[in-house]
């Protein structure tokens, strides 16, 4: 029974609203009210004054009349001011006069909208990248700061498209005036900028990783100290700071958005931060640093599976499976040649009575104690004959002994191992081969 009630209800409510939005006359206007917004499929202005027959609660609009062909039509409540006299909305459009037919493009996504002007006021709602909103008017509020000085711009009172209203600080966002029909007008040519170009929104949303990452995985070695998870290029899209991070160079600098200075290459205001991008995936960043001298580092995006922290525990763990196996083969090795060589937990060693490969093996002097590192890679011309290079680092020197080693079911065979290494300035990584000599003595141990 109350659902057939409810339905008789809405149907009376409904042929009311129709037969009061057909005959209503001049005599029954409720009030008047300002447009907030235009109203394009009827050709109506932002700031145009209109006299308000019906206000519907239930479907939320107002029944307002068209000034020009005296037609009655619906518009949402949201895109008028509350209806009241004719006198007092003269007034109230005057509120709105400086910025009648100005609206703005969000640049930034995320940026809030807030009940009152100050930064830390509550969010009442927040913008999409490219959202466009109703500029009102503007108000005296504290000015926000990037962490050091105040940014440029104002604070004004806004209105969404959904009819939320509240202060948002113009920094982020670019004014451009629209027509009655919903035409861009003045400015809207610089307000498009951000939006039309995808070059320049791919560049900032992307995550930028150091060029020489996409080598890792296929890589004959994978030098640790090159990888961190804060290695790359950071736009600063959200945080306003663009930042350098490589093993050579970690820079950032707080900057007031990005200037195309010609195709694919863009500068980063009030920083010495240049990027030209090559593709999609790729981009070179040109740093100048303090003494004017200009350097250029390559960044490439990858897949969203890409992730440098698994990479690097994952090597960690190759490398300290690698030494738990030589402990397992062992842990004690012995010749009567060349001594007796115990592996121990925590990656230590004891080398003893070695004396007869001292220096074509061992220097002088080293002692007996060490650490034992597993750190670099053997070329494929290497792998038929051994496993790979142990690398010996006695207590109190820093010279590293690179043995090749040959795990065998009776022994540990061992040879030196010549490891090349060549540092590059630019990307702080150090390439490393390593080769064996024809001529190096072959050391066997059994267990």
């Amino acid at each position: 029974m109350n659902r057939f009630r409810n339905i008789i209800t809405t149907f009376f409510i409904s042929t009311l609203f129709t037969f009061c939005l057909v005959f209503t006359s001049c005599e029954n206007i409720i009030g008047y009210g300002v447009l907030l917004w235009n109203v394009p499929e009827y050709n109506l202005s932002d700031g145009l004054i209109v006299p308000v027959y019906i206000k519907s609660n239930i479907s939320h609009v107002y029944v307002i009349e068209n000034p020009e062909t005296k037609e009655k039509i619906e518009i949402p409540l949201w895109k008028l001011t509350p209806p009241e006299k004719l006198s007092k909305a003269k007034k109230t459009a005057l509120l709105y006069t400086d910025y009648q037919k100005k609206y703005a493009m969000c640049v930034l996504d995320g940026l809030p909208i807030r009940a009152e002007r100050v930064n830390t006021s509550k969010q009442v709602y927040r913008l999409r990248k490219n959202e466009i909103v109703r500029t009102l008017y503007q108000g005296k509020g504290a000015k926000p700061t990037n962490g050091k000085t105040e940014l440029e711009g104002e604070w004004l009172k806004v209105l969404t498209k959904d009819g939320t209203s509240g202060w948002c600080f113009s920094y982020n966002l670019r004014l451009f005036e629209m027509n009655a029909d919903g035409s861009y007008g003045t400015g809207a040519e610089e307000a498009q900028i951000q939006k039309a170009d995808e070059t320049l929104e791919n560049l900032m949303k992307t995550k930028w990783y150091p060029d020489y990452y996409s080598s890792i995985k296929k890589s004959l070695n994978m030098d640790l100290n090159a990888l961190n998870t804060e290695y790359g290029f950071d736009t600063g899209e959200k945080s306003e700071t663009v930042k350098l991070y490589l093993p050579t160079i970690q820079v950032s600098y707080p900057y007031k958005g990005v200037t195309k200075k010609e195709d694919y290459v863009y500068s980063f205001n009030e920083t010495s931060i240049e990027v030209t991008v090559k593709n999609q995936k790729s981009i070179s960043v040109q740093y100048t640093n303090e003494r004017g001298m200009p350097k250029t580092f390559n960044f490439i995006s990858m897949d969203e599976d890409f992730n440098v922290d698994k990479i690097i525990n994952d090597e960690i763990n190759r490398r300290e499976t690698l030494y738990r196996d030589l402990i397992k083969a062992g842990p004690d090795f012995r010749s009567s040649n060349y001594g007796v060589l115990t592996f121990s937990e925590n990656n230590s060693f004891q080398w003893t009575n070695y004396s007869k490969i001292i220096p074509s093996v061992i220097s002088k002097f080293m002692g007996k104690n060490g650490k034992v590192k597993i750190q670099y890679f053997i070329p494929s011309s290497l792998k038929e004959n051994w496993d790979g290079v142990i690398t010996f680092i006695f207590d109190g020197h820093d010279e590293e002994i690179n043995l090749l080693y040959k795990k065998e079911e009776n022994g540990l065979r061992l040879t030196k191992a010549n490891v090349t290494k060549n540092y590059n300035e630019n990307t702080g990584r150090t390439s490393v081969s390593v080769t064996q000599s024809s001529s190096s003595l072959v050391l066997f141990f059994q267990k």
